[in-house]
């Protein structure tokens, strides 16, 4: 009769321990797909979670046109890829771009009262 030695049972347990937590890491995400065509390039956001989810997308766009840099806040449905943006380069110009991806459980509802002031008021 064999015995094992602790150290087998230490990488043992690493060796679960990683291959459970990696596991749960990938259950559901959010994440940016781009689809690149001949003249343009169309951002998507795929939703692979069981719940909507909030999201706030910015693109830094360089050697696109101006329209590319405005945010974008939109609420994902569950198990689903929903277009964002599209790109156009310019001309003759080297293009690339970064984002900036926010996800949400949900969006918030900002309630804001409007108050009119007489012209005399002051804040």
């Amino acid at each position: 009769m064999s015995i094992v030695p602790p150290k087998y049972y230490l990488l043992l347990f690493v060796t679960l321990f990683f291959t459970i937590i990696s596991g749960y890491s990938q259950i559901g995400t959010v994440h940016l797909i781009e689809k690149k065509l001949k003249k343009r390039t169309i951002i998507y956001i795929q939703n692979d979670t069981d719940k909507e989810k909030n999201v706030f997308l910015k693109i830094n766009p360089v050697g696109y046109r101006k329209s590319a840099q405005r945010p974008i806040i939109k609420n994902i449905p569950a198990k689903s890829k929903m277009q964002m943006r599209i790109l156009i380069p310019l001309l003759n110009v080297k293009s690339h771009y970064t984002y900036d991806l926010i996800v949400n459980k949900e969006a918030e509802t900002i309630d804001i009262n409007n108050v009119k002031l007489k012209p005399n008021d002051s804040l």
